[in-house]
């Protein structure tokens, strides 16, 4: 009977589960019909033209074919610089979501070469001429047989691992040549399907560059044909009323003579500005000069301008308001380029305001940021162009018959002014009607330098400026108001302050540090951080001689290792929001540190190369803050509530590290994002929510010259994850997400709620951990929701009090608008 052979069935698995497995494992095929299937297999793998279907056709015919028990496929990933485990075939779904974690280096696989070069069940395939060609490598170890996949370059394209569970030792030699065959063909479907995949991106990107050139083609052609335009009518003006002063001079009456000067004066200036415009345009397109800095009242600069601007509304019937602080506001710019910022902008304004309107300039102190606001009610802006706005050529209204005239390089010559600041610049639509366009611009400490090496010839650098945006960065990841970067002098006898911000010209030039000599020389000497809670407490060394005098009491020192030697230290303090230094900016530095190494080292190396410089630059910039809040931020207490719940879970001290990089930098590829769809009030369309999810990769773009580890890829490429699968990008769900990134989704997710949005109120906390307990499950790993809640409530005062202040400006945060990388619709 059926309940019989259950029974049987039951007791006969209980007994011996090895022989349940033999009973379940297919009948071994001959040689010459294994060989048959690969055959047929080759024409299979030669068809498919999709990669996920591939490698998983790939895993499956290992299993179908050879016969062997379970096999996964690892393909290379440029998001993660590692082997990602793709495919499974004989693994049960719980299993899958435990070895999706299991990536692997480069160097791990690659090492297979080295590691069984002699073993007898090793074969190394190619072509059988010898000719380059596709190839793979198949070796047995253990209940292992694993293969490697190179294309015909040698570059390897997947890695297979197999069990071999209930194979005969003996059958393993004949396992071995037969998976080769397999493989070898594996990898040229691999090979073909990535040269299609490739093919097809490069169409993809041709076919936009081709659009895109042909629409610089016409703005140039508009430019051109605006320009002259431009320049024959002031022109035209000026000899007919000169050449009628010339001829009527003497019985022109005083009236018409004052009115005649005044049309020349007025078309001379419009002449002169166009010119200027073109000028500034050679300049954006072969870099900029040297920075000429100079300690700048922003506030009497404003005021300055704000009589001739005001008569110049005036003549169009218009309201100009400036709101600007008594009190003065010094910070280095170049004050000839903030001149021509301000002008362009309140040009821009005028132009596009109706008679009767209002124009309102705004200057105030944001933390350690200026912001600069001109807000008119005018015709406004189409949302989709606010972010086009800024590129050269561009006119929002291009016909031939458009009301107001322009070259349309205004708005990119001021974006050139503020990138130029290291500041930001974008625009937004006001409510009935109008724009308002902002700047912010960073207060940022002078940075000190004893001695500058002169750059190499040909770039377009000052001296220092690379050591300059280094410090800067450092500054803006931790808040801070002093930072000295030390290194050993020629001979390594002693530390010398190579750059800092925050102290006096007279320590930096003259301080020489001994090893274990304060606490810099301790850290020097024996290559561990120091976190001190209070210097002035502490007495293990003579405070003279250690550090100048502090504002706060703590002080950070990592040492900046290289292969266990020390080479050098860096050392913070002073917080911007007055709080001491914590085992979280530990955390920070200490993983900042290599990257600093590892910059100070490409900027030597990379003396000669522009481009890679120009590389480095935008990312210093792109992930350096504009400034801070001179108080904690709500974003920076989620941060602080994922790091402590990553304590709780007992995380590594270096996934820690890695989680604390990730937090300060993993939304930086935002920049990119067409900036119209940050602030959407209505539902994003199913093409917007593809554009805006690209984010994730171009944050990993923008940090590449960072060289972020393998794992804070991993954490910053899956933060957008679901624990149910239904996130994006890979679709991992449960335990296949890795730990940090998990965290890392609350985090965020957590910040966005307490924050205002244009479509809805700041959530209370209540609320928001409500609704982070309603997606435990399905959006976030319900162990972590619980322990990240927990967090969240011991610091409900600090954040009711965050709140209670107002909507927190993010701007201060926001990322640099990157035109050469702008998301675009494919």
């Amino acid at each position: 009977s059926i309940v019989a052979t259950a029974a049987v069935a039951g007791l006969v698995a209980a007994w011996s589960p090895r022989l349940v497995r033999r009973l379940r494992r297919p009948a071994v095929m001959s040689p010459d019909l294994v060989l048959e299937r690969i055959l047929d297999e080759t024409t299979r793998l030669g068809s498919i033209r999709r990669l996920p279907e591939l490698q998983q056709r790939i895993a499956d015919a290992a299993v179908e074919i050879l016969g062997l028990p379970r096999a996964m496929v690892y393909i290379w990933s440029d998001a993660t610089r590692t082997f990602e485990p793709r495919a499974f075939s004989g693994y049960d779904k719980a299993t899958q979501a435990s070895l999706r974690e299991q990536h692997l280096k480069r160097e791990e696989v690659m090492a297979l070469r080295a590691a069984y070069p002699a073993d007898a069940n090793c074969l190394v395939a190619g072509a059988e001429d010898g000719t380059p060609g596709v190839s793979a490598f198949v070796c047995t170890t253990g209940r292992r047989v694993i293969g490697l996949l190179e294309s015909s370059g040698g570059e390897a394209l997947a890695y297979l691992m197999a069990e071999t569970e209930g194979i005969a030792p003996a059958d393993l030699p004949r396992l071995t040549h037969q998976l080769r065959l397999l493989l070898q063909q594996a990898a040229a479907a691999l090979e073909s399907v990535g040269i299609c995949e490739r093919l097809a991106c490069n169409n993809a990107e041709l076919s936009l560059a081709s659009e895109r050139l042909a629409s610089l083609a016409d703005m140039k052609a508009n430019f051109v044909a605006n320009v002259s335009h431009e320049l024959r009518t002031p022109l035209t003006s000026i000899s007919a009323y000169t050449e009628l002063l010339q001829q009527n001079l003497r019985t022109l009456p005083p009236e018409s003579l004052d009115e005649f000067l005044k049309i020349i004066h007025g078309e001379s200036v419009k002449l002169t500005g166009v010119i200027n415009d073109i000028l500034d345009l050679s300049q954006m397109e072969n870099g900029r000069p040297a920075r000429h800095r100079a300690e700048t009242d922003l506030v009497a600069l404003v005021r300055r301008l704000e009589e001739g601007w005001k008569s110049r509304a005036a003549e169009r019937r218009l309201t100009l308001e400036v709101n600007a602080p008594d009190a003065q506001i010094r910070m280095p710019i170049d004050p000839v380029l903030i001149q021509q910022l301000i002008t362009h902008l309140l040009a821009n304004a005028v132009k596009f305001t109706e008679p009767s309107g209002r124009i309102i300039v705004t200057l105030a102190e944001m933390g350690t940021a200026v912001r600069l606001t001109v807000q008119d009610t005018g015709v406004g802006i189409p949302e989709d162009k606010l972010g086009a706005i800024f590129d050269k050529f561009y006119q929002v209204d291009g016909s031939a018959t458009r009301e107001h005239n322009g070259q349309g390089v205004g708005l990119a010559i001021c974006h050139d002014i503020v990138t130029h600041h290291d500041g930001r610049i974008w625009a937004e639509n006001v409510e009935p009607r109008g724009a308002r366009f902002h700047v912010l611009l960073p207060r940022r400490s002078a940075v000190i330098q004893p001695n500058l090496d002169m750059p190499a010839p040909g770039l377009p650098f000052e001296p220092g400026e690379f050591l300059q945006r280094l410090l800067h960065w450092v500054s803006a990841s931790l808040g801070v108001q002093t930072v000295a970067l030390m290194e050993p002098d020629a001979a390594g006898d002693s530390l010398h302050i190579k750059a800092a911000i925050g102290l006096p010209d007279s320590v930096v030039q003259s301080v020489r540090i001994r090893p274990g000599q304060g606490y810099a020389g301790h850290v020097w000497a024996r290559g561990e951080t120091m976190l001190i809670a209070d210097v002035t407490r502490d007495n293990r060394f003579e405070r003279a001689v250690s550090e100048p005098r502090y504002t706060t009491p703590s002080l950070l020192l990592v040492p900046l290792m290289e292969d266990g030697t020390p080479r050098g230290v860096i050392s913070v303090n002073n917080r911007v929001d007055g709080r001491p230094l914590d085992e979280d900016d530990r955390l920070l530095l200490e993983n900042l540190a290599p990257r600093i190494l590892n910059l100070l080292d490409g900027q030597r190396r990379w003396q000669s190369s522009t481009r890679a410089l120009h590389s480095l630059r935008d990312t210093l910039r792109a992930t350096t803050t504009v400034g801070h809040l001179r108080q904690e931020s709500l974003f920076e207490v989620c941060q602080e509530i994922c790091l402590a719940t990553a304590r709780q879970e007992n995380l590594a001290d270096d996934e820690q590290g890695d989680l604390a990089f990730a937090l300060r930098y993993y939304d930086v590829g935002m920049g990119c994002v067409p900036p119209q769809l940050l602030d959407k009030p209505e539902p994003l369309s199913p093409e917007e929510q593809q554009l805006i999810r690209q984010h994730v990769t171009a944050s990993l773009e923008v940090l590449e010259p960072l060289k972020p580890s393998t794992s804070v890829r991993r954490l910053i490429m899956h933060h957008h994850e679901n624990h149910d699968g239904s996130g994006y990008p890979a679709g991992l769900a449960g335990e296949a997400i890795p730990r940090g990134a998990r965290l890392l989704r609350l985090a965020d997710s957590l910040a966005a709620l307490l924050s205002p949005r244009p479509w809805r109120k700041a959530w209370t906390l209540e609320a928001a951990l409500d609704e982070l307990r309603s997606g435990a499950g399905s959006g976030y790993c319900p162990r972590l929701t619980e322990v990240f809640v927990a967090e969240a409530t011991r610091r409900a005062d600090r954040i009711a009090v965050l709140q209670e202040r107002g909507a927190e400006d993010r701007a201060l945060t926001r990322p640099a608008l990157d035109r050469k990388g702008m998301i675009v619709t494919v």
